[in-house]
C-alpha cells in the first residue's frame, strides 16, 4: 500500500469539498510489524505500519482519529496502545476501541482507559471464544467505566437476532459493520433503524451502500459518523474511495460536518 495520496489526487478525486473542517477518521487499524497475532485468528493482515497511516492523515490535514484493535490481535491490545502514543507525539489527538475479555479486571480497564480507549468491541466472528453471545458480560464491564460498545456483525440478518439485546444496552452502542445484505430495506436494516430511533445514545458508522448512506444522514443526522476503515481489505490502495462517495451521497455542508466531524467528536471526546 503507497505511504499516502499526492495533493494532486486528493484534489482530481474530492474536487473542492475536500477539507472538511475537523474531520475525524473514527475507524481505522493500524498493523505495526513485530507486534504479535492471535494464534487463532480469522484473517492474516496485509502490513500497515502506523507510519504509512500518520502520513495519510497528513496528507488529508486530518488531527484527529479512533484507532480500533484489529480481531487478528485477540485481546492484544498492545499495538493500538502504541499507536494512541504515537499519533500524540505526532499531534494526532486519537482515541482507542479495545478488543476485552468478558472477565477483564477494572485496574486492567481503568490502566487502558488512561492510555486513551473509550469504548470495546464485539463481533460475530469469535475472537479467542469470545463473540456476540458476551455481550451483556462485556457491556458491564464497559459501563463501570462509562466505554461504549462497538458492535460489528456478518450478516445484516443478525441485527434483527440482536435487537432486544441491544435496546437493553447499559451503555451506549455504536453500530460498527451492518454485515453482507445491508440493503435499505433489509428487515437488518429495519431493525438498525428501530435502534437509532429508540436510542439517541446508539450511533451508527457511515456505510458503503449510497441509499442506506443518504437515509441514515437524512433520518440520522447527529448520530452517524465516517470512518476511513483503513487499510482497504487486501492491501487494495483505493483510500479515497469511501470519502468520495461520502461527499456525493452527503451533499449538504451542514450535514457533511455532522458526519465528518461534530457527531465523533461528541461521542468520543475528541
Amino acid at each position: 500500500m503507497r505511504l499516502a495520496p499526492s495533493a494532486q489526487e486528493i484534489q482530481a478525486r474530492l474536487g473542492d469539498s475536500w477539507p472538511v473542517p475537523g474531520a475525524i477518521d473514527c475507524h481505522a487499524h493500524v498493523f505495526e510489524p513485530g507486534f504479535p497475532l492471535a494464534a487463532a485468528r480469522g484473517f492474516e493482515p496485509h502490513e500497515f505500519p502506523l507510519e504509512h497511516y500518520l502520513a495519510w492523515l497528513q496528507a488529508l490535514g486530518i488531527r484527529r482519529c479512533v484507532l480500533v484493535n484489529a480481531s487478528c490481535y485477540g485481546f492484544d491490545n498492545s499495538v493500538t496502545r502504541y499507536a494512541l502514543d504515537e499519533c500524540r507525539a505526532n499531534g494526532v489527538a486519537a482515541r482507542g476501541v479495545a478488543i476485552i475479555h468478558p472477565e477483564i479486571g477494572f485496574v486492567e480497564m481503568q490502566k487502558m482507559a488512561a492510555a486513551g480507549f473509550v469504548g470495546a468491541r464485539l463481533m460475530t466472528s469469535r475472537v479467542a471464544g469470545v463473540c456476540l453471545e458476551s455481550f451483556e458480560a462485556v457491556a458491564r464491564r464497559c459501563a463501570a467505566l462509562r466505554w461504549h460498545l462497538e458492535v460489528n456483525v456478518d450478516s445484516c440478518g443478525e441485527w434483527l437476532a440482536l435487537e432486544a439485546r441491544l435496546a437493553r444496552s447499559p451503555v451506549p452502542v455504536v453500530l460498527e459493520y451492518l454485515g453482507k445484505g445491508a440493503g435499505a430495506d433489509a428487515p437488518g436494516i429495519q431493525a438498525v433503524l428501530r435502534l437509532l430511533d429508540r436510542r439517541r445514545d446508539f450511533a451508527v458508522k457511515l456505510c458503503d451502500d449510497a441509499p442506506l448512506a443518504r437515509r441514515l444522514a437524512a433520518e440520522f443526522p447527529d448520530r452517524l459518523m465516517w470512518g476511513s476503515h483503513l487499510p482497504q481489505p487486501g492491501g487494495a490502495s483505493d483510500d479515497l474511495s469511501l470519502i468520495a462517495a461520502a461527499l456525493e451521497w452527503i451533499p449538504d455542508p451542514a450535514a457533511r460536518r455532522r458526519v465528518f466531524c461534530d457527531n465523533a467528536e461528541r461521542f468520543y471526546g475528541l
